[in-house]
């Protein structure tokens, strides 16, 4: 198989050379790298020379792979095509090499769930979901404008039925539709087959729980189950939902505390321990949502005396690292829980790493002491 790859406009170096190493991996051939960046100053990358867009014609190649599935490349894709540069069949982008990649690694895997994944990308582009959650038609919740605290909402339906609006950052961007602005339904990642399902039907928030929710930030799982709750905690640093986040739960004032820092292992600036924000909370039942982008075993560490003191139930996400499962499974069963993951698995785009560690990734460790 003979590669080159498409370097676009502010396309970083770091990109082309992350799809050299997976070719590399693949034992593909890289006939070249051709930059369409004006701008363009390097050489080669990795030894491979750099070319113009008209070089593209002396270069023999299967695969042209794209840097990004940018909207400025699928305006380029067409003229491209015109001008007999390869069919569109030819053109891909590096999730495709991924694909490959995991296809070469999980072939032989006994796992039933991982040859279905593997079944199902025969027919599809690989995705974090996959066949667990379909994006072939997602749903999506209008967006509506509130004048009085000028922010948008969207009307979010709670476990008991009724609706509530749930807020967004003033600049939050949306999908327009015939003049509409839109946005993906967030409750379509909690489906009963996500790997990512925090609550199942045996293992849930249950009436006059304590929940506390780290890493909240919309606060659509907040909002779902707090009217059920008896005191709701939520844990979010990020400055640009903390008015949107007091607008939603603004008439739940009485039961909930917004908490506008990091959870950690230490308390420090921004960083504070559970058990610091929360000493008082023994004896209690409580329900521990926790996701913070990797953070989690910190977190976990900085929690002791809150899972070892309560009885609790607990869904903390491991898929943002190849190791969290490990560590999050590690330290839970130091403190006396016990496990289980979430059914099926996640390929998560958004690490980095995902390029080198091609692995699937459990979605949810479930806890409970």
């Amino acid at each position: 198989m003979k590669i080159v790859i498409l370097k676009l406009p502010y396309s970083a170096a770091v990109i082309c050379e992350t799809i050299c190493n997976m070719a590399e991996r693949l034992e593909y051939e890289i006939a070249g790298i051709v930059s369409f960046d004006k701008r363009e100053t390097l050489k080669s990358i990795k030894d491979y020379p750099i070319r113009s867009p008209l070089q593209i014609y002396d270069l023999s190649w299967d695969i042209a792979i794209c840097t990004y599935d940018a909207e400025d490349f699928k305006n380029l894709l067409p003229r491209m095509i015109e001008l007999g540069i390869g069919t569109r069949e030819q053109f891909k982008d590096r999730k495709w090499l991924l694909l490959q990649l995991m296809i070469r690694k999980y072939e032989d895997f006994a796992d039933p769930v991982i040859q279905e994944t593997l079944a199902y990308w025969k027919t599809h582009e690989l995705s974090v979901f996959n066949q667990h959650v379909t994006q072939d038609n997602p749903t999506l919740d209008r967006l509506f404008f509130d004048e009085a605290c000028e922010l948008p909402y969207v009307q979010f339906k709670t476990v008991g039925g009724d609706y509530r609006r749930m807020y967004y950052p003033k600049e939050f961007c949306a999908n327009i539709h015939d003049g509409e602005k839109y946005i993906c339904d967030l409750m379509e990642e909690q489906l009963p087959t996500s790997p990512h399902l925090y609550i199942t039907d045996k293992h849930k928030i249950c009436a006059g729980d304590v929940v506390i929710d780290a890493g909240v930030r919309e606060g659509n799982f907040a909002l779902r189950y707090v009217d059920i709750c008896s005191k709701m905690y939520l844990f979010e640093p990020a400055q640009d939902w903390q008015e949107p986040l007091y607008q939603t739960f603004k008439d739940y004032r009485d039961k909930l505390e917004i908490i506008p820092r990091f959870v950690s292992d230490i308390t420090s600036g921004n960083h504070i321990t559970i058990d610091d924000a929360l000493p008082d909370l023994r004896d209690k039942n409580i329900f521990l949502k926790m996701d913070v982008e990797g953070a989690e075993p910190q977190a976990l560490r900085g929690a002791k005396k809150l899972l070892t003191n309560n009885k609790v139930r607990a869904s903390v996400c491991t898929y943002h690292n190849a190791d969290d499962l490990i560590k999050v499974k590690s330290i839970l069963q130091q403190y006396g829980f016990r496990t289980a993951t979430s059914a099926g698995y996640m390929v998560f785009l958004c690490d980095p790493k995902i390029w080198d560690t091609a692995d699937f990734r459990k979605g949810i460790v479930y806890a409970e002491n």
